[in-house]
């Protein structure tokens, strides 16, 4: 009796040391994943690029601002920052045309590359 005692409360007290600490670590993926979308957002809304959404060109900071507002929209399926280019910042829900960036070079690639290459710089860096 003794024996079987002992042996719930070491499960119970391992179950509770486990147990917030996985909790800490979830929040705190999702944590790093909210900061690197806002640094995302932040850098888009503050370069000189032209950012093309169905036709149409925006500056960065109308840009940061549309891109704010799907992840909004999705962020239940955002989990990573992969997520979110690929949701929020790589193509037209209504007609499914890619976003694109043009530079002041006059180069222009499509959106979802473009900040793919700004992620990898800033992972670089972090």
């Amino acid at each position: 009796m003794k024996f079987k005692f002992l042996l719930s409360l070491a499960v119970l007290l391992g179950v509770m040391t486990i147990l917030p600490a996985s909790l800490v670590g979830t929040a705190a993926a999702l944590e790093d994943t909210d900061k690197t979308i806002r640094y995302l957002l932040d850098y888009v809304s503050r370069t000189d690029a032209t950012f093309i959404r169905n036709g149409r060109e925006a500056n960065g900071k109308q840009a940061a601002d549309h891109l704010r507002q799907k992840w909004d929209y999705f962020r239940n399926s955002i989990k990573t920052p992969e997520d979110f280019i690929r949701l929020a910042a790589t193509r037209s829900e209504l007609s499914g045309k890619l976003y694109l960036v043009r530079l002041k070079d006059g180069t222009q690639s499509p959106a979802g590359e473009w900040l793919a290459k700004v992620l990898a710089e800033y992972r670089k860096r972090s």
